[in-house]
């Protein structure tokens, strides 16, 4: 911690919000998210809903992989269980969309506790292949269930206190109040007991059980509430959309929200999150804009196809090598830079 960075009580310390700029961003961002739909179109308030729910299903990834040190490539699996349980029970239950929701989130943090049982021998680059086949699995299952690739949520079952959720605005203030309150709940989780054992066991949980941890209790703990956040944003998916498919859950969009985690940064739940979904979701709408078309047009269509997916393994591997605390160590390093010049320690 550079020097001048102190606190002087507990308060102090445990505070979300530290100094005058924390205070005056967040009015900002209050008053910008508030102001959105009368400001930006349609499709860009689209995008906005997107980016929460995904912004959600990264903490999520976050708190398993970046708490708990605990690699997850089926966290789109967890999202599709998510989205299934609400589209089936609006589908075949009549059952409103908005009060499924918790059972989404409960049956995917249940899925998540079912794969953290190899976590109890498994780890590292073995856990990822245990969760991997996972994935595998429940695509297979998946495609089972909805052969179509298809499966409609009807809009009737969209409502809340009578309100549909099929009119934008109303749609985006009510995913923006979700996402809120778990991000909330998730910076809260970072600073509780809770959240200082898994930090432990991320570090070595040959020494946090010595100190006492009940180190499979918190490991079935950090899947379950990942795949708690997983099945609350795939069930916002399916609230979001018209109809689902089993290709939206797939490895791809595993190793998607694997990316958000290790490019915004593992660990900083809350902000190094937001920051991955930011850089990934604007950078793949820039370049299906503008790179695609281009490399599509002199000839280059199997590059086109595949050129985000180079992209992003490229990204990947670099900030796992050269800066694997992610984005946010970088903007911190930026801040804590200008709140001390002109002096350098």
């Amino acid at each position: 911690m550079p020097a001048g960075v102190f606190k002087e009580s507990y308060e102090a310390d445990m505070a979300i919000f530290r100094y005058p700029i924390h205070w005056a961003a967040l009015i900002l961002a209050v008053v910008a998210a508030v102001a959105a739909p009368f400001v930006i179109g349609k499709y860009y308030l689209n995008l906005l809903v997107v980016m929460m729910i995904f912004w959600i299903a990264a903490i999520g990834l976050n708190i398993t992989l970046g708490l708990a040190g605990q690699i997850s490539l089926a966290h789109a699996a967890l999202m599709g269980i998510g989205a299934y349980t609400v589209a089936n029970a609006a589908l075949h239950l009549g059952v409103n969309s908005v009060a499924i929701l918790p059972i989404a989130g409960l049956a995917a943090a249940l899925l998540g506790i079912i794969l953290s049982l190899p976590s109890f021998r498994l780890k590292e680059y073995y856990l990822a292949m245990a969760s991997l086949a996972a994935q595998l699995i429940l695509e297979y299952v998946y495609s089972r269930i909805d052969p179509d690739q298809y499966t409609p949520v009807p809009p009737e079952t969209k409502t809340l206190l009578g309100i549909s959720l099929t009119e934008p605005t109303a749609l985006y203030y009510f995913i923006l109040a979700i996402t809120v309150v778990m991000a909330l709940a998730a910076a809260n989780i970072g600073r509780s007991s809770l959240g200082r054992a898994m930090k432990a066991v991320r570090d070595n949980d040959v020494a946090s059980e010595a100190i006492g941890i009940n180190v499979q209790l918190v490991k079935a703990t950090a899947f379950a509430i990942g795949g708690f956040y997983a099945g609350v944003a795939g069930g916002l998916y399916a609230i979001y959309s018209s109809g689902i498919g089993w290709e939206g859950f797939t490895l791809v969009n595993s190793i998607e929200l694997l990316g958000m985690v290790l490019i915004g940064g593992p660990g900083r739940v809350v902000w190094g999150s937001l920051l991955g979904v930011l850089v990934m979701r604007t950078g793949w709408t820039m370049m299906e804009s503008t790179i695609t078309p281009l490399l599509a047009g002199i000839g280059l269509s199997i590059i086109a196809s595949s050129a985000k997916y180079i992209v992003l393994g490229f990204l990947i591997v670099a900030f796992i090598i050269a800066e694997p605390e992610g984005l946010i160590a970088v903007l911190r390093r930026v801040k804590e830079y200008f709140r001390l010049w002109p002096y350098s320690y």
